[in-house]
C-alpha cells in the first residue's frame, strides 16, 4: 500500500471517530436561574397560587424584577392608599354642598357648606377642603396606577383581582381628572364614580375581601331560587289580604281604617313584605286584628311560612353555598401550594441520599432564602434565623432537606424566631445581689401563682373603689374632700401596681417579658398611671381629678384580661382572637355593601331630608323625629343603613325617600335592594360564619397555647445565656381548615 493510501485511510478513520457537535448556544442573560424560578414558585405557593412549571421557566429577569418591585411596593403602601381613599369618602364635601364652597382650599364649617331652608342634621364631621381630598386622590391613584403598570409587566392579569385593580384604577384616574376639570371650570358635578371605585379598589386589594365577594357572586343563583319562593309567598298573601280587606272601608273601634295598608294590591304586597322583615310588627296587623281577631290566624300562618321557614331557609342556603365555595377555594389553595412546592423542589434538588432519594442541600436552601428575602410577601428570614429554619425543616438531621420536609416550608415561614436572654438585667449586672435570699424570695413569688392572685385581688379592690366613687359622683354626694381622698387612694394603688411590675422585671428578662401583648399592655398602663400619680402629688403641677379618674378606667381593662386565668374564658377569648383574621373578608364585604349604598343614598337624597321640607310634612318619618336618620352626608347615610340593618324604621325611611325624590319608586328600590343584599345575603353570611368559626374551634379545642413546632427547637443553637422562642403569625389558615377541611385528609 502506498503512503498516500495509508494517509487517506487514517483520515477516514479519524472522521468516523469524531462526533458531530451542534454549535453551542450562549446562555440567555434574560432567563432566570433555577433558584430564582424556585423562589417565584415558593412565593406563589405561599399565597396558594400555581401557574405551572412552564410559566415559571418562561419568566424573564425583567419580569422578575418587576414582580419583586411590585411586591415590595405593594404592602403596606397599596393598603394605605386604599384606606386613605376610603377615608376620603367620609371626609370629603358632599357633592350637593359643593356650590356653597368659597374656594378649593378654603376650610369651612359643615353647616356653612351644607345649608338648607330648615334645620338639617349632618354627621358633625369637619369636611376637608375639596383641594385636599382631590390631592389625596391624585397621589393615591398615581401610586396605584404605578403598581398596576408593574403588575401588567410581570403578567398576572389572568387573576380576577388583578384585572379589577387595573380597571378600577384606570376609571378612578379618569374620574379624578374629570372632577378636577369641572372644578377648574367652576362647575360642581352632581355625580361621581369615585366613591364606588374606592370600594372596588378596597375589594380588589384585600385578598380576603375579594374572596368573600367572589363567594357572594357565586352563590347568587341558589339564593335567588329560594328568595323567589319567599317573594311568591309575599305576593300570594298580599293578594289574598287585598281581596279580603278590599270592602272593609270603615274604622275599627280605635278609629283606624280596618284595611289600612291593604287598600290596593301593590300596597298589600308592600305591607306583607315588611311583615316578612318583622320590622314594626305587629303594627301592620293591629287595624284588622282589632276589628276581628280571626285576622290574627292569617298573619300567624304568614309569619310561620315566610319568617320561620323561608327566611331561615335563605340563611341556610346562603351559608351552605358560601361554605362550599370557600371550602373549594381552600382545597385549591393547598393543592396549588403542594404543586408549587413540588415544582420548586424538583428545580432545587441537587443532592442524592444513600437510599437514592433526591434532596436539597444546605447551599441550595440558602440561595433560595436569599431570593425569597427579596419579596416582602414571604416572611423575611434574617441571617441569624437561617440555621433555625433549616434545623426545623431537617427533621432527620441528615444535613439536607427531603421532599416531605420541604413541603413544610410555607408553614414554617409563618414563624419568627427570637433569641431572648435567660437571665434578667439585675442577675447579669449584679450577680452578688441575685444570690441573696431576698432576691430568691422575689423570684419564687414572681414564678408562683401568688403573683397573679395578688395582682387580681388588687385589681378587684381597685374596681370596687372606682365603682363607689362613680356612684357617689353620679348621685352628687361626693364632696371636694372626698375627691382628694379617692385621688390619694388611687396614688397608693399606682404605687402597688408599680411594685408588682418592678418585681417581675427584677427576675424576668425584659425581652422575654415584652413578647407577651398582655405584658406590654400592663407595662404601659402601669407606667402611665404611676407617672400621672407622681405628677398629681407634685405641688407645682395641677392634674384635674377628671383626668386621673378617666386614666384609672384603663386599669379595669387589666381586670378583664385576668379572665384568661379561667380555662373556659381563656378558650372563648382565644377563639374570638383567632377568628378576627379569618373574618376580615366577611367584615370587609359587609362594609363594601354599606359603602356602596351609602354613596348612592347621598347622591339621591343628600340635602333633601330636613325639618322644614314641605314634601315631608305630615309624614310618619318627620312626626317620629327620624329626620336625624338621613343621607345628607356619607357618615349619616352609613348610620341610617345601620339602623335599617337592625330592623329600624323601614316604612318611615322609605316614605321619606319617596317624598323628597324626583325619581318615583327609587326609595323602594334603594332600601329593598339593600335589604336583599346587605341583610339577606351579606349579614346572613356574617352571622353564620361567626357561629361556625367559633364552634369549629371551641368544640375541638383547637386553640392550644403550646405549639409543637416551637417546642421542638434545638436550644443548643441559641448560645450561652439565651434561648430561642418561636412566634407564629396569623392563624387564619387554621381557622378555615378547622371549619371546612376538618374531615378531609
Amino acid at each position: 500500500m502506498s503512503r498516500a493510501g495509508s494517509a487517506s485511510e487514517s483520515l477516514i478513520l479519524q472522521m468516523r471517530n469524531v462526533r458531530y457537535e451542534a454549535p453551542r448556544e450562549e446562555a440567555d442573560p434574560s432567563a432566570l436561574s433555577k433558584h430564582e424560578q424556585a423562589a417565584w414558585l415558593v412565593e406563589d405557593a405561599f399565597g396558594g397560587v400555581f401557574g405551572g412549571v412552564d410559566e415559571a421557566r418562561a419568566k424573564t429577569r425583567t419580569q422578575r424584577q418587576s414582580y419583586v418591585l411590585y411586591e415590595n411596593l405593594n404592602f403596606p403602601e397599596a393598603l394605605i392608599c386604599v384606606f386613605a381613599l376610603a377615608l376620603v369618602s367620609f371626609l370629603e364635601i358632599p357633592l350637593w354642598c359643593l356650590p356653597n364652597r368659597k374656594g378649593v382650599w378654603a376650610w369651612e364649617g359643615h353647616h356653612a357648606l351644607c345649608r338648607a331652608p330648615g334645620h338639617i342634621y349632618l354627621s358633625g364631621i369637619d369636611y376637608l377642603p375639596v383641594g385636599v381630598t382631590l390631592l389625596v386622590e391624585f397621589v393615591c391613584v398615581a401610586y396605584l396606577a404605578m403598581l398596576a403598570g408593574l403588575e401588567m409587566g410581570f403578567g398576572r392579569l389572568r387573576v380576577g383581582a388583578s384585572r379589577l385593580r387595573v380597571v378600577a384604577t384606570g376609571l378612578l384616574a379618569v374620574d379624578v381628572i374629570a372632577f378636577a376639570t369641572c372644578l377648574v371650570a367652576g362647575f360642581a358635578p352632581e355625580f361621581r364614580l369615585a366613591p364606588y371605585l374606592r370600594v372596588a379598589l378596597l375589594v380588589a386589594n384585600v385578598p380576603e375581601i375579594y374572596g368573600a365577594a367572589e363567594a357572594v357572586v357565586v352563590m347568587l343563583p341558589k339564593f335567588f331560587d329560594v328568595t323567589s319562593l319567599l317573594a311568591l309567598t309575599v305576593v300570594l298573601f298580599g293578594w289574598f289580604a287585598a281581596i279580603t280587606l278590599d270592602d272593609y272601608e270603615f274604622e275599627n273601634r280605635e278609629g283606624v281604617q280596618v284595611n289600612q295598608g291593604f287598600q290596593s294590591l301593590g300596597e298589600a304586597i308592600y305591607t306583607m313584605f315588611f311583615v316578612a322583615t318583622t320590622a314594626d310588627f305587629p303594627d301592620q296587623m293591629l287595624p284588622s286584628f282589632t276589628y276581628d281577631r280571626a285576622f290574627g290566624v292569617f298573619f300567624a300562618v304568614f309569619i310561620i311560612i315566610a319568617v320561620f321557614l323561608f327566611v331561615e331557609l335563605i340563611l341556610a342556603v346562603v351559608y351552605n353555598e358560601y361554605s362550599d365555595h370557600v371550602k373549594g377555594k381552600i382545597s385549591e389553595t393547598f393543592t396549588n401550594r403542594a404543586k408549587g412546592l413540588k415544582a420548586a423542589f424538583e428545580l432545587l434538588s441537587d443532592h442524592v441520599a444513600d437510599d437514592g432519594e433526591h434532596q436539597i442541600s444546605r447551599e441550595s436552601f440558602e440561595k433560595l432564602v436569599a431570593e425569597t428575602n427579596k419579596v416582602e410577601k414571604v416572611p423575611r428570614v434574617v441571617a441569624d434565623e437561617v440555621d433555625f429554619f433549616f434545623s426545623i425543616m431537617d427533621d432527620d438531621s441528615s444535613g439536607a432537606i427531603s421532599k416531605k420536609e420541604f413541603y413544610d416550608v410555607c408553614n414554617i415561614l409563618q414563624y419568627s424566631f427570637k433569641k431572648v436572654r435567660t437571665t434578667s438585667w439585675v442577675e447579669r449586672t449584679f450577680p452578688h445581689l441575685a444570690a441573696q435570699d431576698d432576691f430568691q424570695a422575689v423570684r419564687r413569688f414572681v414564678h408562683s401563682p401568688l403573683l397573679d392572685a395578688v395582682t387580681t385581688g388588687l385589681l378587684v379592690v381597685n374596681a370596687v373603689v372606682v365603682l363607689i366613687e362613680s356612684y357617689l359622683d353620679l348621685t352628687d354626694t361626693l364632696s371636694s374632700g372626698g375627691e382628694e381622698a379617692f385621688a390619694a387612694v388611687e396614688v397608693l394603688f399606682s404605687i402597688g401596681y408599680m411594685a408588682l411590675l418592678s418585681a417581675q422585671l427584677l427576675v424576668v428578662p425584659f425581652d422575654e417579658f415584652w413578647l407577651s401583648l398582655r405584658n406590654r399592655f400592663d407595662f404601659v398602663v402601669t407606667v402611665l398611671l404611676f407617672a400621672t400619680a407622681i405628677v398629681w402629688v407634685w405641688p407645682t403641677v395641677h392634674v384635674s381629678r377628671d383626668t386621673l379618674h378617666r386614666l384609672t378606667i384603663l386599669r379595669l381593662l387589666r381586670l378583664v384580661s385576668k379572665l384568661e386565668l379561667l380555662p373556659r374564658y381563656r378558650i372563648i377569648g382565644e377563639c374570638v382572637v383567632n377568628m378576627l383574621p379569618a373574618s376580615v373578608g366577611i367584615i370587609g364585604i359587609l362594609y363594601a355593601a354599606g359603602a356602596a349604598w351609602a354613596t348612592l343614598g347621598v347622591q339621591l337624597y343628600g340635602g333633601l331630608i330636613y325639618d322644614g321640607n314641605e314634601a315631608l310634612e305630615d309624614t310618619d318619618y318627620l312626626d317620629a323625629k327620624y329626620d336625624v336618620l338621613n343621607c345628607n352626608d356619607y357618615a349619616m347615610s352609613f348610620i341610617s343603613l345601620f339602623a335599617f340593618v337592625t330592623a329600624g324604621p323601614f316604612h318611615e325611611m322609605i316614605e321619606a325617600a319617596e317624598a323628597v325624590t324626583s325619581f318615583p319608586g327609587s326609595g323602594y328600590v334603594y332600601y329593598i335592594s339593600f335589604y336583599v343584599v346587605g341583610i339577606l345575603i351579606v349579614f346572613n353570611v356574617f352571622i353564620a360564619f361567626v357561629i361556625d368559626a367559633f364552634l369549629s374551634q371551641y368544640e375541638n379545642d383547637r386553640v392550644s397555647a403550646v405549639d409543637e413546632n416551637a417546642e421542638s427547637l434545638d436550644q443548643t443553637m441559641a448560645g450561652e445565656g439565651f434561648r430561642i422562642v418561636a412566634q407564629r403569625g396569623s392563624t387564619k389558615d387554621d381557622v378555615f381548615r378547622a371549619m371546612f377541611l376538618e374531615d378531609d385528609d
